[in-house]
């Protein structure tokens, strides 16, 4: 069936495939261009060249989003993940390592792609820097596939031959086993969920907190890329990876109240350190719900981080 299809439509259907995957859609890109160069209908250093075109193209429409509109986007892009908890701390912890550079293997690890092409946006890489990185990653991508599908093609052959004798049972078992993926984790999920639930609290109830004669001690434990992203914080509030929690929390008495904010969704982050510090002996430990979103739509005051250019490799 896909070798009728590559054959009906050629190129166009690479292209295709590899634009609409590049624009989030949940496409089989890489299977299609690896049996693509198989078929040895096209040569393998024009499959190349298209694919690379079109996964640039797609890229460059999510890089302009990302600088227009920041951190908004990234909230956008994880609601739609399969994965929201996990993409952004992934993301923003390969973007905090290897700065835009990250582009040149994001396409081969799931969801790093998606998240990191609008983050370099969203962080002011030049388009100079983002164009030279992104395409010799597509570039990369997409030559490991041709190569794969060139080394591979008899045995791809045989088993696409299977697949066609087999009928659509196939094609029913592999959307079986997607759904069941799926399914397996949305459940993982919802067990991370539940085990980490506790008493959050609102922006409302850290507002009136902090009116209070001792203040709680509010924890941004943000990634630097995000607090790059968004350099703004609720008043006050002290920057601490979750690393380095204990001994940046070393003189603070136990008894102290201490609200903590991410900026991933259900703040899963947030949660995990309260739970951590609640084992640590502090008695009471809150995450914020809905984090510095949620107390800047709240109208209260933000305050701008000091020294935020500096939180970020320059490469």
């Amino acid at each position: 069936m896909l070798f009728d299809l590559i054959a009906r439509y050629g190129l166009w259907l690479v292209f295709l495939n590899i634009f609409g995957q590049a624009l989030g859609l949940p496409l089989p890109a890489y299977p299609t261009l690896i049996v693509t160069a198989s078929t040895a209908l096209f040569p393998p250093l024009g499959i190349i060249a298209l694919a690379a075109a079109a996964a640039l193209l797609g890229d460059v429409i999510w890089f302009l989003a990302g600088r227009r509109y920041g951190h908004h986007i990234l909230r956008l892009m994880c609601r739609l993940s399969i994965s929201p908890d996990t993409c952004v701390s992934r993301t923003e912890g390969s973007m905090g390592r290897y700065g835009v550079r990250v582009l040149l293997f994001a396409r081969f690890v799931p969801g790093l792609s998606a998240l990191s092409v609008p983050m370099a946006g969203a962080l002011g890489v030049s388009w100079r820097k983002f164009l030279l990185y992104d395409a010799l990653g597509a570039m990369l991508w997409s030559g490991v596939a041709v190569a794969l599908g060139v080394g591979f093609s008899s045995h791809i052959v045989l088993v696409l031959d299977a697949f066609d004798t087999l009928g659509r049972g196939v094609l029913w078992l592999v959307v079986v086993v997607f759904a069941l993926y799926l399914l397996n984790r949305w459940l993982n999920r919802y067990r991370l969920l539940r085990s980490l639930r506790m008493a959050r609290i609102g922006v409302q109830t850290l507002e009136t907190w902090m009116k209070d004669e001792i203040t709680p001690v509010v924890i941004d434990v943000r990634s630097a890329a995000r607090r790059a992203i968004d350099p703004f914080t609720i008043p006050g509030a002290i920057a601490i990876e979750p690393d380095d929690i204990a001994s940046k929390l070393r003189d603070i008495p136990r008894d102290r109240r201490i609200v903590v904010f991410c900026a991933c969704p259900n703040e899963v982050t947030a949660a995990r350190l309260a739970q951590q510090l609640r084992q640590q002996g502090f008695a009471e430990v809150r995450p914020l719900l809905g984090g510095l979103d949620a107390w800047r739509d709240a109208g209260y005051n933000v305050e701008k981080i000091a020294g935020f250019e500096m939180l970020m490799p320059a490469h």
